[in-house]
């Protein structure tokens, strides 16, 4: 069987800099293309289930079954209701196209926060609601992490977004990936250096950090509760426009997906 190929090199984001702010990247096309265009195998199938239906939290879960069986990838956007790069990306992988397994997407997260353009909802910080010990600390973290334990992802990822830049400004952890010891964050960061960072922006090359899954944040608690290989995707503002935040969030999204089998795919990471 004739297989992608994606090229997980050589395709430079290609932009200007006006006024300190990337313009939008053209990123790497063939990536993109293979997450997007059924494989020889042929179309997946998507269904749609709610998350917490009938109350205030509802909001759409997408289910998306590739014709050969494979690993389970959970994608998740909107966590925090005004990171719009990560619900943009979510929301258009919803149409994307695996090759094997399971992909399922989450991209309004947090329903309230994202209708109303803020970080939290009604009950705080949805990402700091899943302690170690204990159940999860809120009706709507109840709810996700119910579809979470129902879908058992081998992968998740959590898009979000920054303000400023990981180890350059002391409060933001924007350009970083943060991931379980059993994810694959150093290749990710790799990969998205050589298609995803431009030559003029060095500070803005990304870092992978090994979490210690201590924390009570929701890929912490998918990697020590499932043994999921977890990621939490940070971009930021800083100096980057919206277009190329988005770019950056869904080539990080195509290379996990590509890197845990879920894309049929060379040479990726």
């Amino acid at each position: 069987m004739r297989r992608r190929t994606i090229l997980a090199s050589g395709g430079v984001l290609v932009g200007t800099v006006t006024a300190g702010v990337a313009s939008q990247p053209s990123g790497n096309a063939r990536l993109l293309a293979a997450a997007r265009e059924p494989g020889d195998a042929g179309a997946a199938s998507t269904t749609t289930e709610p998350i917490l239906p009938g109350t205030a939290h509802e909001t759409p879960l997408f289910e998306i079954d590739a014709p050969r069986d494979g690993p389970t990838a959970m994608v998740f956007g909107g966590i925090h209701g005004d990171e719009r790069s990560g619900i943009e990306t979510a929301h258009e992988v919803t149409d994307w196209q695996p090759d094997a397994g399971t992909l399922v997407v989450v991209p309004e997260t947090n329903r309230v926060a994202v209708e109303n353009g803020e970080r939290e909802g009604v009950d705080g910080d949805l990402n700091r609601h899943f302690p170690v010990d204990g159940e999860p600390a809120s009706e709507l973290a109840r709810g996700v992490w119910d579809a979470v334990e129902r879908h058992d992802p081998d992968v998740v990822l959590d898009l979000h977004r920054s303000l400023g830049i990981y180890g350059l400004h002391r409060e933001f952890v924007g350009q970083a990936i943060f991931h379980s010891p059993a994810a694959r964050g150093d290749a990710l960061a790799d990969a998205l250096d050589d298609v995803a960072v431009p030559w003029y922006l060095p500070l803005h090359r990304f870092t992978a950090r090994e979490s210690s899954l201590s924390g009570s944040l929701l890929f912490q608690k998918a990697a020590r509760d499932l043994g999921a290989s977890a990621y939490l995707f940070e971009t930021t503002k800083f100096l980057l426009d919206r277009a190329t935040r988005v770019e950056m969030t869904r080539l990080a999204t195509a290379h996990v997906l590509a890197m845990h089998d879920l894309l049929d795919a060379e040479g990726v990471g």
